[in-house]
């Protein structure tokens, strides 16, 4: 089949399409074929006739015992019954799905459903009338004129059967033969098939080491390039790039658009390419490049700063103009012993730490520090299941203060794991890490479980009034939340407006999808409240959906209003909002006796939280504080 080779690309197309056209016809002729015929084979016969007879055999006994009925040789309980199971074969006759063609005969039918009429009417008099009343004789005469017509229904429900069973026959017939010749087709079409396939295998090889989209080669051709390179050639570096601002412009401006974009980029990194050098598309919106000849870090900083410039520059597509930027991670083989991949892994960690630190364009040279962290972090992400299922971890407290009367008025609750090897694991870290590990569900639900336990037990010992915020990320909110929560209020045996989810994502979109679980939350009285408050991450639009009691304050914005007095004036009109809106503002961050002192000044119509009122401690410290500050309060 050499020919196949020669054909002109346009005719080979259509060819491969005629023949998995044929392929897939056949096929799906053969899936078809199959079932008909296994649906005609397990398809249960007509149970016409056999419902016929048993109407034939149970109207006889019927008559029968009514005979003996009359000659008390049967009891009326006796004589029922068998009433009961000649009754019980008329609806199938006249009803019953598999008598349907039964039901189509209009004269079997109407015979049918008039003897039933008959047999309604005498139910009455069997009930009524003694053995020996003159009306059974009647009974008995009328119910054996339809013995003979129901004997030739009979008769007539068999010779139907047998002529289906015939029409049976020749169908199954007919499916087999369709069947041969589609698995004929198909065995054809598939061999074909397969030679073309095979025939196209150095397409394949190329597409296999190659990006489509850009032309660029992709992993598999790194790999080829970085083994060509001599055995003692250590003089290169690798770089990683991510573009920055992308994923908006394909959200905004839609996949293709996005993918032009990409183009774009492969284009203007070609262009700054010697010949020695090589690049590669990773996937998505990162690219690699293997730089050779690398002699210092100078000549990758001075190529990485060009490269950024580059990119930079505005992109100009169907009249939009936008802009991407782009992070850059480096590292070198010079004087490095490791192999390739983990270089790549290496300039990998260097961009995500470039991305991180800069929130810009900008390049960084990876340092053992980097791989140190990302380690860290592999090994957190290993074992916080383990310390989760083992409950490991612990719960720390700090109060919520109302500066009006300050008095501690709550406590709010945060998850602390401690690592055998790096020590304290803090909350915000803590929260990541599950994220990341796909349990932050499992984290937050055991916190609100253990945290309600322990309000219970300060309500016992120390004030039945004691509220505790609980935050709570938009993961846990699409799950049952509503379910746990009404689970551990009724363990915990703690008024529902005591407990405060503090929902902690910023993410507009991901608390809009919740809003309804938020609600139902908010309708059985359990208080919420709005972390992070005051940034451009928790947009104003959102109070318009979402039933909060508090807000909190986001920690840096609030430390930041209360160390600069040209900017305490914003702080004030937070304050002022928040009441207008009916809610109350929670302070984080207030650290130290100054910041305290400067927001009683301001105003007291607020909630605090940090240093300043005391700091964070497990529950066997945490509880002689709440008995020291709120007991002398209450006896006064």
């Amino acid at each position: 089949m050499n020919w196949l080779t020669r054909l002109p690309q346009k005719y080979k197309k259509g060819l491969i399409s005629l023949v998995v056209s044929l392929f897939i016809v056949s096929a799906v002729i053969c899936v078809y074929q199959l079932r008909q015929i296994i649906q005609l084979l397990e398809s249960p016969k007509s149970t016409s006739s056999w419902s016929v007879v048993q109407l034939q055999m149970e109207h006889r006994r019927f008559v029968n015992a009514l005979q003996l009925y009359r000659l008390n040789g049967v009891s009326q309980s006796e004589l029922m019954l068998r009433y009961d199971i000649l009754w019980s074969r008329f609806p199938v006759l006249l009803e019953g799905q598999e008598t349907a063609g039964f039901q189509s005969i209009q004269s079997a039918k109407h015979l049918v459903r008039e003897l039933f009429q008959e047999v309604q009417r005498i139910e009455p008099l069997l009930r009524a009338l003694p053995p020996s009343h003159e009306k059974f004789e009647r009974l008995v005469e009328r119910l054996d004129l339809y013995a003979a017509p129901i004997n030739t229904l009979v008769n007539r429900e068999f010779q139907r059967n047998s002529e289906f069973d015939k029409k049976t026959d020749f169908r199954l017939l007919q499916l087999q033969l369709i069947l041969s010749f589609a698995i004929g087709a198909l065995l054809i079409s598939g061999s074909i098939l397969i030679v073309m396939i095979v025939r196209e295998n150095h397409i394949n090889r190329y597409l296999a080491n190659h990006d489509v989209l850009t032309g660029l080669p992709n992993r598999a051709g790194l790999r080829e390039f970085i083994d060509s390179l001599e055995d003692n050639r250590r003089d290169y570096a690798i770089m990683v790039l991510d573009l920055n601002g992308f994923k908006s412009i394909n959200d905004n401006y839609g996949h293709e658009y996005g993918d032009r974009i990409l183009n774009l980029v492969a284009q203007r990194l070609g262009g700054q390419m010697r010949h020695c050098d090589f690049a590669v598309r990773l996937g998505g919106d990162e690219f690699a490049i293997v730089q050779t000849r690398v002699r210092s870090n100078e000549d990758c900083s001075g190529f990485a700063e060009r490269l950024i410039n580059v990119i930079e520059k505005p992109m100009s597509l169907e009249g939009r103009e936008c802009f991407v930027g782009t992070s850059i991670g480096i590292s070198m083989a010079l004087d490095n012993g490791e192999d390739w991949l983990t270089i790549l892994g290496q300039a990998d960690t260097a961009m995500y730490q470039a991305k991180q630190q800069f929130r810009c364009s900008s390049w960084q040279f990876f340092e053992g520090e980097m791989q140190l962290a990302k380690e860290r972090e592999q090994q957190l992400l290993s074992e916080l299941r383990t310390a989760l299922e083992q409950q490991d971890l612990s719960l720390f407290y700090q109060p919520i203060v109302d500066l009006t009367s300050d008095k501690v008025v709550g406590a709010e609750v945060q998850a602390r794991w401690k690592h055998p090897i790096y020590g304290w694991i803090e909350q915000d870290e803590l929260v990541s890490i599950a994220h990341a590990s796909g349990c932050v569900v499992t984290l937050e639900s055991w916190v609100l479980r253990a945290a309600t336990q322990q309000l219970k037990r300060w309500h016992h010992a120390v004030d039945p009034h004691l509220q505790l915020a609980v935050s709570i990320s938009s993961s846990t909110l699409h799950t049952d939340l509503l379910v746990l929560v009404n689970k551990v209020l009724i363990e915990s045996r703690i008024l529902p407006h005591r407990l405060i989810i503090n929902i902690i994502d910023s993410d507009q979109q991901m608390l809009l999808d919740c809003v309804d679980a938020i609600r139902e939350l908010r309708r059985i009285g359990v208080s919420l409240s709005l972390d992070n408050f005051g940034s451009a991450e928790c947009p104003l639009e959102l109070l318009n959906h979402l039933p909060v009691q508090y807000l909190r304050g986001a920690k840096s914005l609030m430390a930041e209003l209360l160390n600069s007095t040209d900017k305490q004036p914003m702080l004030t009109a937070t304050v002022m909002f928040a009441n207008r809106l009916g809610v109350k503002l929670m302070v984080d961050g207030v650290e130290n006796e100054q910041h305290l002192n400067q927001l009683k000044g301001i105003t007291k119509e607020v909630f605090v939280l940090g240093a300043a009122i005391a700091a964070w401690a497990q529950a066997e410290e945490f509880s002689p504080y709440l008995r020291e500050t709120i007991k002398p309060a209450i006896g006064e």
